[in-house]
């Protein structure tokens, strides 16, 4: 059985080890969460803290494995050139992404969605870009279960302009992620997780079974395209894939 308080506590203190706060430079082994339902449960408890959820985050580390997913809050998503603080976040990581935004409901039902019936409720295409953050000092040695408590460390998520599908496969896209007018990334494809459709279907049937399924108006980002890379502050940063306009990000000195 979880425990109500441990979850609390849990919340309470990634929350607080947040920017401004400070970093946590160890794994408190009292609240650690035992398995990945645990820490699913202090991750909505740390997301909703920050408000109602709006958009979503997906991805697997192959094509092949079950792929992970995290909630957005309102407070970190923004549409359209955005200009963020460096205070504001610690870590700066930031990725290149496909999301989508949903034009219908995907509710509740026995049978799993197939992946053409999720497509069919795709209202837009976008590029992204998603900005890692952490509640810890060393970001790199923090334990899966501790980052996906943690926000599955979420920064802040930017999607550019509404656009139609690309034309393509979606898996080998290319993708140019740009940080003060320097290319830094420029390839074809580079999601770990394969097909963003794929990738998009597993998370309408993860949450099927939920109070909280996927809804319209909903915005999923469909994991990274590019490695991460730091940026700082002064710097605008630029991604985007054929066919799908510039997600823009000016992180503010």
């Amino acid at each position: 059985m979880m425990s109500e308080d441990k979850i609390a506590a849990a919340a309470r203190l990634l929350s607080e080890a947040r920017t401004p706060g400070q970093a946590l430079e160890t794994f408190p082994t009292d609240l650690a969460p035992d398995d990945e339902a645990e820490a699913l449960a202090m991750h909505e408890r740390v997301v909703t803290a920050r408000g109602p959820v709006v958009a979503w985050k997906v991805g697997a580390p192959t094509p092949a494995a079950e792929p992970g997913y995290g909630m957005i809050a309102d407070a970190t998503f923004s549409v359209g050139p955005t200009r963020i603080p460096a205070g504001a976040l610690r870590l700066w990581a930031v990725e290149a992404e496909i999301a989508v935004t949903l034009g219908q409901d995907l509710p509740d039902r026995a049978e799993p969605y197939a992946q053409d019936e999720v497509l069919a409720a795709v209202k837009d295409w976008r590029a992204a870009i998603e900005v890692l953050d952490t509640a810890f000092v060393n970001w790199a040695s923090t334990p899966g279960l501790w980052r996906l408590a943690d926000g599955m460390s979420h920064g802040a998520l930017i999607v550019g302009p509404p656009c139609g599908l690309p034309s393509g496969a979606l898996a080998t896209l290319p993708v140019t992620l740009e940080i003060g007018g320097e290319t830094i990334f420029a390839h074809e494809g580079g999601n770990t997780g394969g097909d963003p459709a794929r990738l998009l279907t597993a998370l309408a049937n993860l949450r099927r079974g939920t109070a909280r399924p996927l809804r319209a108006g909903d915005v999923v980002t469909t994991g990274s395209a590019t490695p991460f890379h730091r940026a700082s502050g002064g710097q605008a940063v630029r991604a985007y894939f054929d066919g799908l306009e510039a997600a823009e990000l000016t992180i503010e000195p």
